[in-house]
């Protein structure tokens, strides 16, 4: 176990805060680390009734391209329970609202630097609501069947890495062989 000896806020942002810590190690020896304080996340599998899986795309700055993604989001609004932030990014992102939800479990999303711990559902009997994206977000909203899931896994347009590991524990087979139609 290391012992953080003093933690050290170097931003806070909307989002998120940056801290440097001083951390002693089991050898005694000291370090530093630098660390993305987040206040978690919800990623939601939209599932139809006919099995197609409902993804978003957005641009995303970071990479300078559009990405394929889960509707998914920040738990920014204080004091709303985590499967009300699942509801809401639904609506948000995807326009839909969901008649089951299914918490399929959580996972940190970058241990070695970051503490941001996203929640997954899985979002069944899904029906049309009014969508309002925050102001600075703009979604392209498309259901995939799971050959198409494949297709986009295995040319590398799927390179989300949330999608990836809330479309496998969905029970979404990505990495079968996409056959031809």
């Amino acid at each position: 176990m290391e012992e953080t000896v003093e933690s050290q806020e170097v931003y806070g942002g909307k989002l998120f805060k940056v801290y440097r810590d001083q951390v002693r190690l089991p050898n005694g020896h000291l370090t530093a680390r630098e660390i993305v304080r987040h206040p978690g996340s919800v990623g939601i599998i939209p599932r139809q009734s006919d099995g197609r899986i409902v993804l978003v795309r957005q641009f995303r700055y970071v990479t300078g391209r559009e990405l394929w993604e889960i509707p998914a989001g920040t738990l920014d609004k204080p004091g709303e329970e985590i499967p009300a932030a699942a509801r809401r990014e639904l609506a948000e992102e995807a326009g839909l609202k969901a008649g089951r939800w299914t918490r399929l479990g959580s996972a940190y999303l970058m241990p070695g630097y970051c503490d941001e711990r996203m929640t997954f559902f899985l979002a069944e009997d899904l029906s049309a609501t009014e969508g309002h994206a925050e102001l600075d977000e703009s979604f392209k909203v498309n259901p995939f069947d799971a050959h198409d899931l494949q297709v986009l896994r295995s040319s590398g347009e799927l390179q989300d890495a949330k999608t990836l590991l809330g479309l496998a524990w969905a029970g979404v087979p990505l990495w079968a062989e996409p056959r031809a139609r």
